[in-house]
């Protein structure tokens, strides 16, 4: 049976599959035609005893967060949970984009 663990590199290499399709077939800048979006908070996602409550997600927000983590210094302290969210808000809103409507 199939685990859930991955290394980091398969991960990366597939981000970067993901992200080289991605600007292939959409151009290097993206545009999101549409920003807010039902989220599945981060703290509700693996509670599977009750049913979560959504809140609201936003492309600009990721966006931001993403920039504002990259322009940070080097070795400012990075809270993986919170980049990592923005960053999966991101790539469902790449999702969208070449999703069949």
């Amino acid at each position: 049976m199939d685990t859930p663990d991955i290394s980091v590199a398969e991960l990366r290499s597939a981000l970067t599959r993901l992200l080289d399709a991605t600007e292939e077939r959409f151009g290097a800048d993206l545009r999101f035609p549409e920003d807010p979006y039902w989220n599945v908070p981060f703290s509700e996602a693996t509670v599977l005893d009750r049913e979560p409550k959504l809140d609201m997600g936003s492309v600009v927000d990721d966006a931001a967060s993403v920039r504002e983590c990259l322009t940070s210094d080097p070795d400012e302290y990075v809270s993986i949970w919170h980049e990592a969210d923005h960053i999966v808000g991101l790539l469902r809103a790449i999702a969208r984009l070449d999703s069949p409507r």
